[in-house]
């Protein structure tokens, strides 16, 4: 018996040693994690600040007071970029380029350590504490913009296709809300085509285990804000919409972060265009001067993954816009980060916060 119990308290000993073991094995696995906050700001620079007084320190400026580690950048080219690089180590920050030979671009506070182009599109793979990270900036065709039928404009749909005869210009017949009609359009702008391309390269980089962001300008709203509850407002004149770019994202696995943030499109639309600019004038900012165009076109979306957490989104730019040529404050309930400096664009951008749990 007095061996039998010793036996027994040997292998206890073992087990209990081994259990030690494992828990000092896994407090050493936490203590290598890190968590990191990762901001991702989408920003269309409005040709290079270059449409406003002060426009292109305004962009360094825009960037050196929101602090993103990751910037997409629309209407932008290898001497906008590389303008933009000196102008923020003027401000003591270190940015560094994915080398897009045209627009769109990826800056990073973090090194690049690969890129690549697509048509509309482009990549920058960034390394945080050895946990790789792939960020595609877009900026997608801006004729077809066929949301402004329904608001009584033409959206500069070319020849031969129907509505070409319209140009941007105010229909006079009123408003467009044949949705078929506006759908067959709206896939003949070729936006949704080339975005599953990049979606498809966006698939084997999560296959490699990185984590994946995309965000850009895709001129085109989201289906997620023409809806039933929508339809008559914005003028919208009754139309719910599928918008099909933002919906196939969303069906290869993306999530918009701005509206996971703020799913109410009502309380919380969200708009990033057209903005209010007090450097330039309201005619150069609307492109349909008797209607309420506002939309949000500019979006950060997010591959979900255990080590990535959402923390907030919130829009960057004045907090007043343009509806029928006229200068107003926002509706809605939108949270803005309101520049004390020069606006440099005619959108507004949107900031993203992450946590991004680092390490092994």
């Amino acid at each position: 018996m007095d061996r039998r119990r010793a036996l027994i308290g040997i292998v206890g000993a073992a087990a209990a040693a081994g259990s030690a073991g494992a828990g000092s094995a896994q407090a050493a696995e936490r203590r290598h994690r890190r968590h990191r906050t990762l901001k991702v700001l989408q920003f269309n620079i409005w040709m290079g600040g270059s449409q406003v007084p002060g426009g292109r320190a305004g962009i360094a400026d825009t960037i050196a007071a929101t602090r993103p580690d990751v910037v997409m950048l629309s209407e932008s080219d290898p001497k906008r970029v590389a303008n933009l690089l000196s102008d923020l180590a003027e401000r003591g920050l270190t940015y560094h380029d994915n080398k897009n030979p045209s627009d769109p671009g990826v800056i990073s506070r973090y090194p690049i350590i690969d890129q690549a182009s697509f048509p509309y599109w482009s990549k920058a793979v960034i390394s945080i504490d050895g946990t790789e990270v792939a960020a595609y900036s877009g900026h997608l065709e801006y004729r077809y913009y066929v949301n402004y039928l329904p608001r009584g404009y033409g959206g500069g749909t070319p020849a031969p296709l129907e509505t070409s005869e319209y140009g941007w210009d105010e229909i006079p017949g009123g408003p467009i809300t044949d949705v078929d009609l506006i759908m067959r359009l709206n896939e003949a702008s070729g936006r949704t085509q080339v975005t599953r391309t990049m979606l498809a390269d966006a698939a084997r980089e999560r296959a490699k285990g990185r984590l994946v962001f995309l965000a850009g300008d895709l001129n085109e709203p989201s289906h997620r804000d023409w809806t039933r509850r929508t339809r008559n407002l914005f003028d919208h004149n009754g139309t719910t919409v599928e918008w099909s770019t933002t919906k196939a994202i969303e069906d290869a696995g993306f999530r918009d972060s701005y509206r996971v943030a703020h799913p109410d499109p009502v309380r919380t639309p969200g708009f990033t265009w057209p903005s209010d600019n007090p450097g330039a004038k309201t005619e150069s900012l609307t492109w349909a001067p008797k209607a309420d165009e506002r939309d949000r076109i500019d979006f950060v979306f997010y591959h979900p993954d255990r080590r990535l957490r959402l923390l907030d989104s919130v829009i960057v730019g004045p907090s007043t816009t343009i509806v029928r040529n006229e200068r107003v404050e926002e509706s809605g309930n939108d949270r803005f980060w309101t520049p004390t400096w020069t606006w440099p664009t005619d959108h507004k951008a949107v900031l993203s916060t992450f946590r991004v749990t680092t390490g092994r």
